[in-house]
């Protein structure tokens, strides 16, 4: 189209005539003519090169387009995929994907471990071995241990003196009453159901032998103490024991505290804080305490002397301890009619220590 524009300038010029002008025209003209034929084929061969080169169907024209985008790679250039890599090198998909890369796992491996610690705590509590060993490490004092009589020496299965069995496994305090006069007794006479805790507290038909428990017996004297604790009557007030107390044994004298182990009937002789006091009488040892005169030394009412801590020095007590009326057979007659103030020592059989 633009050629055929220039053409149409051309002949508005006069630099393009029809057939007819040149042919009636001289040879000079024709000569002229000829010239600005040729120029005007020069200028359409330029016009044409110009068309050509700004011609909008070949500059734009996709096929010669791709071209340019081979020969200025805008893609591969700059490459916006490639280079910067949006998909790759951000993809929150893939390099920080929260759910995938930390979320999820972190989130599941926290999950899991505490499922696991959970879980361990859970079995940790619950396994019997455990709890066994809780149980058995917190678990509160139980108390005192509750012996048999066997062990604690008395029929009834408590003792009121030396209190401590680890300590004193071979000798007992019982606290008790009896009817049945004296202290030579061997055998029981109510079945030993006597004692403070027993079946027969108050001792009606009981014996001195029904205070203590089976295996053991009334201890006979200076020797069959020592045999079962060599301090002799140290320690039966020990560990917070009732007071004041007198625990008799088959041990008597001839009169004059000239004691007699096996015979005599003199006086009573035991151990306790009840009575008179024998500590300077070396052959009563380690016997510490006597009964006295028709048990003068454990009563309130026989004007005892006070060098005896005699019953008459606790006001608040009623009398228990009886020996009867005759002044040289206290240990035939001796009976006690109530709880409290003592009872009887109560020696093993053998000196072996009980089974635990």
């Amino acid at each position: 189209m633009r050629a055929h524009r220039f053409m149409a300038g051309l002949l508005a010029l006069g630099l393009v005539g029809c057939s007819d002008a040149t042919e009636g025209a001289g040879a000079e003209d024709g000569a002229a003519s000829k010239d600005v034929s040729f120029a005007a084929t020069d200028a359409l061969d330029a016009l044409s090169a110009s068309d050509t080169a700004t011609d909008p169907d070949t500059a734009t024209d996709p096929d010669t387009a791709s071209a340019t985008d081979t020969t200025t790679a805008p893609d591969t250039a700059s490459a916006p995929d490639t280079a910067t890599a949006p998909d790759t090198a951000t993809d929150p998909d893939t390099a920080t994907d929260t759910d995938t890369a930390s979320a999820t796992d972190t989130a599941t491996a926290t999950d899991t471990a505490s499922a696991t610690d959970t879980a361990s705590a859970t079995d940790a509590a619950t396994d019997p071995d455990t709890a066994s060993a809780t149980d058995t490490a917190t678990d509160p004092d139980p108390g005192p241990i509750v012996p048999t009589a066997t062990q604690a020496g008395c029929s009834d299965a408590t003792r009121e003196g030396f209190l401590d069995l680890v300590a004193f496994p071979l000798i007992a305090g019982c606290e008790a009453a009896w009817d049945v006069p004296g202290v030579y007794h061997d055998l029981p006479a109510c079945d030993r159901q006597a004692g403070n805790d027993g079946a027969n507290p108050t001792g009606q038909g009981c014996n001195v032998a029904d205070v203590c428990a089976e295996g053991w017996h009334v201890c006979y004297g200076q020797d069959d103490v020592l045999t079962r604790n060599p301090e002799g009557c140290q320690g039966i007030m020990d560990g917070g024991a009732a007071t004041p107390v007198f625990y008799v044994t088959q041990l008597s004298s001839t009169g004059a505290f000239a004691c007699t182990p096996g015979g005599g009937t003199n006086d009573l002789f035991g151990c306790g804080d009840l009575g008179c006091w024998m500590g300077g009488v070396p052959q009563c040892a380690p016997l510490q305490l006597s009964s006295h005169d028709l048990c003068k030394g454990l009563r309130n009412d026989k004007n005892c002397g006070d060098w005896c801590n005699h019953l008459g020095k606790h006001p608040d007590l009623d009398n228990v301890w009886s020996c009867g009326s005759d002044g040289q057979k206290e240990a035939l007659n001796v009976v006690k009619t109530g709880l409290g103030q003592g009872g009887v020592l109560c020696c093993k059989d053998s000196p072996e220590a009980p089974a635990p």
